[in-house]
């Protein structure tokens, strides 16, 4: 594994890309985008030491949902590939156990975001016609509006 250095403002990986390797942050802060670099852009989280992000492009044949990029000169990160994880893991237990609760955390964050939806369309179906497609409009709006525009990518 090795500890990649980064400058403030420098991008370690972006969003459509393929990646097979996860980072573990040494030092230094990184912000995870959405649209990094365009109107659109959004912040949806900011990391510091000890965090790991990237996992999913270990994990999955996907392309990155987001855009990392250094927040701080001398940001250090630790690239552990496909090759190296299980070594990783080995060496640092209770860095599984941190994957599995973001994976977690991740999962039920957008079943609460899927149910709001569902109950927005069933509360207009039961009331009539009505406003349900401005209700429905305004639910799809305020999450992306929190978490970017909906990625295609996500939908599969």
């Amino acid at each position: 594994m090795k500890v990649l250095t980064f400058g403030h403002g420098e991008i370690i990986f972006r969003q459509g890309t393929f990646g097979k390797s996860m980072f573990d942050i040494v030092c230094g802060k990184v912000g995870i985008y959405v649209d990094y670099g365009t109107a659109d852009e959004k912040l949806i989280a900011e990391m510091g030491e000890g965090e790991i992000f990237g996992e999913m492009g270990l994990i999955e044949v996907y392309p990155r949902s987001a855009t990392a990029v250094a927040l701080e000169d001398g940001t250090n990160v630790a690239e552990i590939t496909l090759e190296e994880y299980g070594e990783y893991f080995e060496k640092y237990p209770e860095k599984i156990l941190r994957v599995l609760r973001m994976l977690s955390g991740r999962i039920r964050e957008t079943d609460e975001k899927y149910m709001e939806v569902c109950r927005t369309i069933y509360e207009n179906e039961q009331a009539g016609k009505g406003d349900k497609d401005e209700n429905l409009n305004r639910q799809l709006d305020s999450i992306c509006k929190e978490y970017g525009k909906f990625n295609s990518l996500w939908l599969n």
